[in-house]
Parts: structure tokens; sequence; C-alpha cells
């Protein structure tokens, strides 16, 4: 059977029933929270998206880096390989434009060289250009007739005495190839447990043209006896040891 109940107390007697309710302003709070909460999450994810793909380009940016760098290297050892080649075709060029010259430069320098003394350098080196306006130049100086071309010339070598040092620049002296000669600096060296004197010479040479008989060259031993018979004599005493 059904049970009816009467509450029969008076109204403010009676025990209110309390009701679980939501308040607004929380319900609002918390949903920002959670956008917010899901905004931060779509950030992270974003910027670690972004982040990746910056390491990618990082690391291709290296790679093209390190082949670039690899190329550079091998452009760089191609040009001074280029560069050496255009050296050595230009030293082939002149020494082949003046290979008779040459021929006759080496003869005359190898019948000057006295006993006890040896070369050890040969160096030839270009003056620097001189450009001279062309007022300055008269008409009388334009009429004469080119002179041979002359480099800067630099010999060493040791000599185990000063004698044949000064027989060698006594012998030099009748050259038409070096000319003005001048003893830069003598000192003592020691090879192979033998003393020696290292020198210096340097000077002049000029590409003289064959306009004499090769007869006509004074030998070394022609010119060192002359040097003998007129009291040539050089002094070395002051050189540097």
């Amino acid at each position: 059977m059904a049970r009816i109940e009467i509450n029969l107390l008076p109204a403010e007697l009676r025990r209110k029933r309390k009701g679980f309710t939501f308040d607004k302003s929380l319900t609002l709070i918390a949903g920002l929270f959670g956008a917010l909460v899901i905004l931060v999450l779509a950030v992270s994810v974003f910027q670690s998206m972004k982040l990746k793909a910056l390491d990618n380009k990082i690391a291709e940016a290296q790679r093209k880096v390190t082949e670039y760098k690899n190329r550079i290297e091998l452009v760089d050892a191609l040009v001074e390989l280029k560069d050496k080649l255009l050296q050595r075709m230009s030293a082939i060029e002149t020494l082949d434009e003046n290979r008779t010259a040459w021929v006759r430069i080496m003869e005359d320098l190898s019948r000057r060289v006295p006993d006890y003394l040896w070369l050890s350098l040969l160096k030839e080196e270009q003056p620097p250009a001189v450009t001279v306006p062309d007022s300055t130049v008269d008409s009388a100086a334009q009429a004469r007739a080119p002179e041979p071309p002359t480099n800067r010339v630099t010999i060493e070598g040791h000599s185990y005495s000063l004698n044949s040092l000064a027989s060698f620049l006594i012998q030099l002296m009748g050259s038409r190839y070096f000319q003005n000669m001048d003893l830069e600096y003598v000192k003592r060296a020691e090879i192979k447990e033998h003393k020696t004197f290292e020198f210096q010479l340097v000077g002049d040479l000029y590409y003289a043209r064959e306009l004499e008989s090769p007869k006509t060259d004074t030998s070394a031993h022609d010119l060192a006896s002359q040097g003998q018979d007129k009291g040539y004599q050089i002094n070395l005493a002051a050189g540097r040891e």
C-alpha cells in the first residue's frame, strides 16, 4: 500500500533540503582555464614542430656548408695549381725566349768559377718598371739604340778560401753578362765538418746579343793570370763571420 506522509509542523520549523547548485562565475573561470590550457598546449606543439623544422634546416645548412667547404678547398687547390703552372710556363717561356743567351751565360759563368769554390744559387729578378713621361724623353734618347735587357742577379755559394772568392770576383769583371757585381756578405760556415766561407754576390745581368764571336771571350784562366800580372787584389777580411 502507498505510504502518505504529511508534515504538520509549521513552515518556520520545517527542515529545508540543500541541493547542489553551480555558480556561474566558477563555471566561467573553469571554462577560461580550460581554454588557456588548450591554447598553451597548442602553442607548445606548434613551437615544437617549428623547432624541429628549424633543426632540420640547420642540419641541411650544415651539410651544405661542409659540401661547399670541400668544393671551395678543391677550387682553391686548383687555383693554386693553376698559378704554379702559369708561373712555370712563364719561366719556361722566358727561358725559351733567351735560350741562346742563357747557354752563353751559363758557359761564361762556369768558365769563371775557380778551384775550391762552388755555387749554390743563381737567382734572377726583374727590376720594377719605371714609367717616364714622354715629355722628359728627348728625341736623341728616342733615336738611340735600345740597350740589352738588364735584370738583377744574385749568386750564392761557398769557398774553401778567400783567395778563391777573390779570384772569382776578378774573373767576373771580364764578363759581358755579369756587371756591377757587389759582395753583399761573406761569413764563415761549416759543411760536413769542413770550414768554408759562404758568400753572396748581387749585380746586373745583361742579355747581351751574340754580336761578338765566342773566341773573343776571355777564359777564366786567362783572367786569373791577367789579374795576377796586373796585381789585382781584393781584401775580404772585412767580411762578416
